[in-house]
Formats: structure tokens, sequence, C-alpha cells
């Protein structure tokens, strides 16, 4: 009995922590796509139109907040980064995505 006992408790725990990385994960990937999506929206913009934003909650995705940093690299270059932030378990997350902008 005390066999199937532990046995059992073992196999829950395993679950929860599975159940757990897979909630991570599917977080991970609503963050990139949102700043991916964010990304995709400044390419239609003009060099000149393209700036920054602070970091504010997104629309119909109450967890996450966003925010888009711009930056002169050089005389017709801009970098862009767009952060995504969530709250997991008490802990703050972040996920990026950076990229170049030319005004050619």
């Amino acid at each position: 009995m005390v066999l199937v006992t532990t046995g059992s408790v073992v196999l829950l725990r395993a679950l929860a922590t599975g159940l757990f990385a897979g909630r991570e994960n599917a977080n991970e990937a609503t963050a990139v796509w949102l700043a991916q999506e964010k990304m995709e929206e400044m390419r239609n913009e003009t060099f000149a139109g393209i700036a920054g934003e602070a970091r504010a909650a997104v629309s119909g995705f109450s967890p996450y907040e966003r925010e888009v940093v711009v930056g002169a690299v050089q005389a017709g270059l801009k970098q862009v980064a767009v952060n995504v932030y969530w709250t997991s378990k008490s802990a703050d997350l972040s996920s990026s995505l950076v990229t170049y902008v030319s005004e050619v």
C-alpha cells in the first residue's frame, strides 16, 4: 500500500509540473506573437513615423504589457525593440524582438 501511495504522489507531482510547464510555454508563445504583431505594424510605417511607445497594457490580453524602444544607430538607421512583459507565479518575465529599419 505504501508503494502504491508513493508512486501515485510522484506521478501526480510530475503531472502538475508538466501542466505548469505547458502553461509557461503558451505564455511565452503569446508574448512572442504580440511582439511580432507590433513589428508587423511598424513595417507599414514610414521611416520618420517609427517612434517608441511607453509600456502599456495590450488590449485584449490583460496579463501582458508591451513597449517599443526606438534608437538611432546612425544617420538613416534605427534600432527597434519590442518588449512584452507578463507576470507568472509572482515572477516578472519578458520577451523581446529587435530589428533594424533603414531609411533607404
